[in-house]
């Protein structure tokens, strides 16, 4: 029996049960690599667009300055304007953290602070930062 009369029988099921048993095997068979091929396929396709998609709608990466040591900020001769900011930055990060914690900012040692970019949208943010005031 050819195979596609064969899935034209495997398709009705009143048909289907007149089918040997050998046929039906190779018949499901058939169905099965069909399916699982065109899903591989449409999923490669699907990476390739995505792939294409990001170096199309992707931007340089911006440079970010890096903060000075503050050894070097007070020696640079300006005051100690970038110390000072460095040092809020700080504070303002361990009073945020005591907060979220719920603890004591003397609990909390922050040896350092760098800066990353955030590859997230917006949307996503804001649902991270939902569901995490939602949790407690």
């Amino acid at each position: 029996m050819e195979t596609i009369e064969l899935l034209r029988r495997f398709a009705d099921p009143e048909v289907m049960k007149t089918l040997t048993l050998m046929q039906r095997m190779t018949a499901g068979l058939i169905t099965t690599v069909l399916g699982m091929g065109i899903t591989l396929v449409s999923l490669v396709v699907l990476q390739l667009v995505i792939g294409v998609m990001a170096r199309l709608s992707s931007t340089k990466p911006v440079k970010t300055a890096e903060l000075q040591p503050q050894g070097a900020a007070c020696s640079a001769g300006n005051n100690g304007k970038d110390f000072l900011n460095d040092e809020e930055i700080v504070a303002a990060i361990t009073t945020a953290l005591a907060l979220q914690l719920k603890t004591s900012v003397s609990n909390i040692v922050i040896r350092n602070i760098e800066r990353v970019e955030d590859p997230a949208p917006v949307w996503q943010r804001a649902g991270i930062t939902e569901h995490m005031n939602n949790s407690l």
